[in-house]
């Protein structure tokens, strides 16, 4: 019976991350597809955790050309959400951070955070920020403890940059394979 709910509730979150999902993808091919891109890439780093790469893989592949503007626009998405969340962070750590860190369970995973940041905080951000990690984690981490803003921006420049970049070599050296992988679309032969 518990394992039973268990699937249910995983069924009901794939669901729901793929109907976030396909809403992100209609925003970024629409009329204005470029501010589609950097307003699915500021939600994806604040609110909402589908990775961005999922959408901008197949936008690269068709249209290679256009791959290093996507990536930067991308780029510029994810930035401007990083320093929205520090920023909030910052300012309303206790207010509202913590309440949110309690609510959620999450107070010893926040602990365990808030000490790396103080043992090493830009390896920290630049490691979260170039691996599927929720972004939110490390922005909120770095603004909460009130980590040198400059540090954490360097870091979200340097590794998302790396990110969106190498997935644009990625799409250019090995075209649209790469994007149905991203897309989890594995070709069978």
């Amino acid at each position: 019976m518990e394992k039973e709910q268990q699937n249910q509730k995983a069924g009901r979150l794939r669901r729901w991350l793929r109907l976030w999902q396909l809403r992100l993808e209609k925003l970024a091919a629409g009329r204005k597809g470029l501010g589609g891109i950097a307003v699915a890439s500021f939600l994806e780093t604040t609110i909402i955790p589908v990775p961005i790469e999922i959408l901008i893989a197949p936008i690269m592949a068709a249209s290679r050309r256009r791959g290093a503007i996507v990536a930067t626009v991308t780029l510029a998405g994810s930035v401007a959400g990083s320093v929205f969340l520090y920023l909030i962070a910052y300012g309303l750590s206790e207010e509202f951070v913590r309440p949110l860190v309690e609510l959620s369970g999450g107070q010893q995973e926040f602990q365990k955070v808030e000490q790396q940041f103080r043992d090493g905080g830009f390896w920290v951000v630049f490691a979260i920020s170039i691996t599927p990690v929720p972004m939110q984690l490390a922005a909120t981490a770095a603004g909460a403890t009130s980590y040198p803003f400059w540090l954490f921006l360097i870091a979200i420049g340097i590794s998302r940059a790396l990110r969106y970049y190498g997935l644009w070599l990625l799409v250019l050296g090995f075209g649209v394979g790469i994007a149905q992988i991203f897309a989890g679309k594995n070709r069978k032969r």
